[in-house]
């Protein structure tokens, strides 16, 4: 068993376990809702990882930052308010939360590696725009327009996903507070305890997938024992989703599968890496290896840019989603395969330019 690192500031994990669901996964999972603001989908690219010096047969993997690419990109739709969605072919101009989220996320990573102080009014933005959406019921409101008025669109989008994507992105920042400003940690260590709240009530797979993500990140700076609690629960319902689903064929949580649900086999590795359950590394591993079979048709190191069909018709966001999977598989694994992939993708972001800058 793991030693824990930190015993307190545990009322809120205890506040959820008190109340925490123990029905059964079958019975917990709902799918999202279909009324969705498609209209409101992020065009934006975002990426953020160097990719280190890599040579394979015709692969020749020069050291190339993705997030300078990515940090120009989020500067240009970035106001004192926060990341700002440029839809194209239309004058509509709206801040969402998902978005910000995942901002704040690729600045983080862009500060670790730069150490430039412009990224810290950027995460300061991005981390009070996030708490401007928090609601008193511990959700988090995903739409708002250029007056700063939340849109009708947030009564017909699952903010059981958007409230997720916070916590995933809160927790991250915390996992920073070494090299971050104290206060900016404090900050967003009081939304995560606030939204802690709100989670006892989501049942959505992604919803599941970044809270997992969330408690992983936070507990490795403030471990406590209802946190790892927390995870193990909801990792569960994950294991449980797969058992009913997989077979010799098909090796996934549900019967179909996208590139955006690939946070799911990121989320088990988490949860392996905050717990030590072997079944989740195994899961976790299995799933996503299968996911990759269906993306990534081709197994050679080949250009991306030749085989742009195979993402035909994505959005930016599910292939940012599958390049932080990828880059959290590599980390522990170790495999180059997927830095391999990472490239690909990320040539495949750069190469479509959804954004209009």
């Amino acid at each position: 068993m793991r030693k824990l690192r930190n015993k307190s500031n545990a009322k809120s994990e205890q506040d959820v376990i008190k109340t925490f669901s123990t029905t059964q996964a079958t019975d917990v999972i709902n799918a999202a809702p279909q009324k969705a603001a498609a209209l409101h989908t992020s065009n934006a690219v975002l990426t953020y990882k160097t990719i280190p010096a890599y040579n394979k047969q015709s692969a020749d993997y020069t050291n190339q930052s993705f997030a300078e690419y990515s940090f120009n990109q989020i500067k240009t739709l970035t106001t004192d308010f926060g990341f700002k969605q440029n839809i194209n072919d239309t004058d509509l101009n709206i801040y969402a939360l998902d978005d910000n989220a995942t901002a704040l996320v690729i600045m983080c990573e862009h500060y670790e590696l730069t150490r430039e102080k412009t990224d810290l009014e950027l995460i300061d933005i991005y981390l009070n725009f996030i708490q401007y959406c928090l609601q008193p019921n511990g959700y988090f409101f995903k739409y708002v327009d250029i007056e700063k008025k939340f849109t009708d669109e947030n009564n017909g989008v699952n903010l059981a996903d958007t409230t997720g994507c916070a916590i995933w992105a809160l927790g991250y920042l915390i996992s920073k507070k070494k090299m971050l400003p104290a206060e900016t940690v404090e900050k967003a260590e009081a939304m995560f305890v606030e939204a802690l709240a709100g989670i006892k009530k989501i049942h959505s797979v992604n919803a599941i997938a970044y809270i997992i993500k969330g408690l992983h990140y936070r507990n490795t700076r403030n471990e406590t024992i209802e946190g790892v609690w927390l995870i193990k629960q909801y990792a569960n319902i994950l294991v449980n989703l797969y058992k009913d689903v997989e077979n010799n064929n098909w090796k996934w949580f549900q019967s179909t599968i996208s590139l955006s649900s690939s946070q799911i086999s990121e989320a088990l590795l988490c949860a392996w890496l905050s717990t030590g359950e072997p079944a989740y590394k195994q899961i976790s591993k299995t799933s996503f290896d299968f996911l990759l079979s269906k993306v990534f048709k081709n197994d050679d190191s080949a250009s991306f840019l030749q085989e742009e069909k195979m993402f035909e018709g994505k959005k930016s966001t599910e292939v940012n989603t599958l390049i932080f999977a990828l880059n959290t598989f590599h980390k522990v694994f170790k495999d180059d395969e997927y830095l391999v992939k990472i490239k690909r993708s990320a040539e495949w972001l750069e190469w479509n330019k959804f954004m209009s800058i």
